[in-house]
């Protein structure tokens, strides 16, 4: 028996779905269930449906998630925080061709921070404060999902491979109890080109769910990873529960859920029972 989430309530597209998987219909909250003994290939359904789609994993422990890391830019917020203060300098074609390249996996990650922060050297960081206030948006649902959890006693963490000045203020404006960014050289109000510490890459956002569950006394299986690019690939690959959110094609690869049309609120739709 499969269990397949419909992460809406659009009833005429779930009836169709359900007769063509012989499957029956449950109703939850928010969503609807379809369980059928029927084998079906998830992908070809959502190819031709605009409802996120999802197997629920009946071996899977949902209820036992203690922890939830997530990446921040184009996950947690809409933007990219890198690109927004390109704009702000007329650098952005230059920063963003970049940015694009490597959350596609096509550019090494390392290798493309460091060039992003050279194109950026001498550029005066007082547009973060404006930038992050004017042009940084939550992702549609990331408000309630970080509550959802908090309300749950499932720990939160964000990890981005941006500024560490925007993840902070991220932390702080959605109340997560951790968070690791990277570090740049600031003399003089300037951005140097240099970082401090090391590049939050794909290793070292994976190293970081290790570093957590050390902390709290968690396994890797009870952490959820969330995230949208290549660089969040690792820490896919460690965590027991993998999102995949409007995420690049590369990423959906090492997922075990994707949320392609709907708000982060869907993953609550896996909780409906704790």
């Amino acid at each position: 028996m499969k269990t397949l989430i419909f992460h809406s309530l659009e009833t005429s597209t779930v009836e169709k779905l359900a007769l063509e998987l012989r499957g029956e219909i449950e109703l939850r909250k928010n969503h609807y269930r379809i369980h059928t003994n029927k084998n079906f290939d998830i992908e070809n359904y959502r190819l031709v449906n605009n409802i996120d789609l999802n197997i629920f994993d009946t071996n899977f422990d949902y209820q036992n998630i203690k922890l939830m890391v997530s990446d921040m830019d184009s996950t947690l917020i809409t933007v990219e925080t890198i690109d927004e203060v390109a704009k702000e300098f007329g650098l952005e074609k230059e920063i963003s061709l970049i940015t694009e390249e490597a959350m596609q996996g096509h550019l090494d990650f390392t290798e493309s921070f460091k060039k992003r922060l050279s194109i950026l050297k001498g550029i005066s960081n007082s547009s973060f404060e404006s930038v992050y206030n004017e042009k940084v948006e939550f992702s549609p649902g990331a408000k309630e999902l970080i509550n959802f959890f908090k309300s749950n006693q499932i720990k939160t963490a964000v990890v981005s491979g941006g500024l560490r000045f925007f993840a902070e203020k991220l932390q702080s404006q959605l109340g997560i109890e951790n968070c690791r960014a990277n570090d740049v050289e600031i003399i003089n109000q300037s951005i140097t080109g240099n970082v401090l510490g090391n590049i939050i890459d794909a290793k070292e956002k994976a190293k970081y769910i290790d570093e957590l569950c050390d902390q709290y006394k968690f396994k890797s299986s009870q952490v959820i990873a969330m995230g949208d690019g290549a660089n969040d690939i690792e820490m896919m690959k460690v965590a027991g529960l993998s999102i995949a959110y409007h995420a690049k094609p590369i990423l959906k690869q090492y997922c075990d859920i994707q949320i392609n049309f709907g708000s982060l609120t869907n993953l609550i739709d896996f909780f409906e029972d704790v």
